[in-house]
């Protein structure tokens, strides 16, 4: 436990009940805050870099006619489910 943690703690304990159930909710809304945004950051890096991927192998596979025709992609589909 560092240092500035305990003198928190300290301070949270010489509170009164009201103060401390106040505490409580900023402190929640904090780690919920940093949570999402750490989630938000992680979710947007991945995303961004698997899309800028297929992407550019996409566009590679167009660009030298790497392609199937459109009828030949619904081959084998079963379409009455």
């Amino acid at each position: 436990m560092t240092s500035q943690l305990k003198q928190a703690i300290d301070i949270a304990q010489s509170l009164s009940l009201a103060e401390q159930l106040e505490l409580l909710k900023t402190l929640s809304d904090i780690i919920q805050r940093t949570h999402s945004l750490e989630t938000q950051a992680t979710t947007t890096e991945e995303d961004t870099d698997f899309s800028a991927a297929s992407f550019r192998q996409s566009w590679q596979q167009a660009m030298t006619e790497q392609t199937l025709p459109i009828s030949q992609l619904w081959e084998g589909i079963d379409t009455d489910a």
